[in-house]
């Protein structure tokens, strides 16, 4: 099953993939606790640890993760100030539609498998799944890079009752060279493997309301009006990496955005041109609001 599972695989373009087990994760759930005591937390995560866990809470029968990494690298691009995750369409709609393959095929295998997919917003530790499943390692500034993709990738996975062999956690970590954490605009990267979301830049290009001197003062250091790339950029495990096989992540890119491009929109109209992208579900306000900052505070290109 598992050789049928990864050759289906291969025929959607998805040459990473890896077998998780479906027990109680305690060993992430303390880093979890570590992090909110820490109050390294931010206004988007999941605060109650026992969530993110317990993959028997999404699927009571679960005796398996499939984890699937989707690369999405193409390129960089010099004029570019959205991160180059959101270059392409929305990751979340290309990747749902690929696990509901992945399900439904194995459900053509056997009727009595049944399964939950998730990409991003699901509730269980997906860097934590993908490195169980030995798919990467940990970088110093808590990505998960493999050797093929480095951090460029997004990550899937499928809940599933059948009982897949797992694979084994690489025995090896990134260089730890510290490049990220010197480059870091927030300097968020605190060198022992975890950040502090809260000065990170990818953050505050999402944060409503009013940023303070010291947000705006990290959010002015770069271009990017949504996100940020800096600690993947620098990373040398991301040198040499090839572009995406996958054909999804490298048709409709939209490098940057101008406040003229938005500015005149109603939010309908805004969620009409621009509701496929990842970038769309914080709203156009928040946008232009980057979008000024950066320009009147004149940000540098990274």
């Amino acid at each position: 099953m598992k050789h049928l599972l990864t050759e289906y695989c291969a025929t959607l373009g998805i040459d990473q993939v890896g077998i998780a087990s479906a027990c109680l994760y305690t060993e992430v759930g303390e880093k979890l606790e570590q992090r909110i005591a820490r109050g390294h937390t931010i206004e988007f995560d999941e605060l109650r640890t026992e969530k993110r866990i317990d993959p028997r809470l999404y699927l009571a029968d679960a005796q398996a993760v499939i984890v699937c990494l989707f690369p999405y690298y193409t390129g960089t691009a010099a004029d570019a100030n959205l991160s180059k995750y959101t270059f392409s369409l929305d990751y979340h709609r290309i990747i749902q539609s690929k696990l509901a393959a992945v399900g439904t095929y194995l459900e053509t295998l056997d009727p009595t498998i049944t399964w939950q997919s998730y990409c991003d917003t699901g509730p269980l530790v997906d860097r934590y799944l993908a490195w169980q499943a030995g798919l990467g390692f940990y970088g110093l500034n808590s990505c998960l890079i493999n050797d093929r993709y480095g951090s460029w990738f997004f990550i899937g996975h499928l809940i599933t009752n059948y009982p897949f062999p797992v694979d084994s956690p690489l025995k090896k970590t990134c260089l730890a060279c510290g490049v990220c954490q010197t480059a870091c605009p927030g300097q968020c990267i605190l060198g022992d493997g975890s950040i502090d979301p809260r000065h990170c830049k990818s953050y505050i290009t999402q944060k409503k309301g009013l940023l303070t001197e010291s947000e705006i003062s990290i959010l002015k250091k770069t271009d990017l009006i949504f996100c940020c790339d800096v600690c993947q950029d620098v990373c040398p495990h991301n040198v040499h990496i090839p572009q995406t096989p996958l054909t999804d992540f490298r048709a409709n890119l939209l490098y940057r955005l101008e406040s003229s491009d938005l500015a005149q929109l109603s939010n309908q109209e805004f969620r009409r041109r621009y509701g496929n992208r990842a970038f769309s579900w914080r709203g156009k306000q928040i946008l232009l609001r980057n979008l000024e900052l950066v320009t009147l505070q004149g940000g540098s290109k990274c």
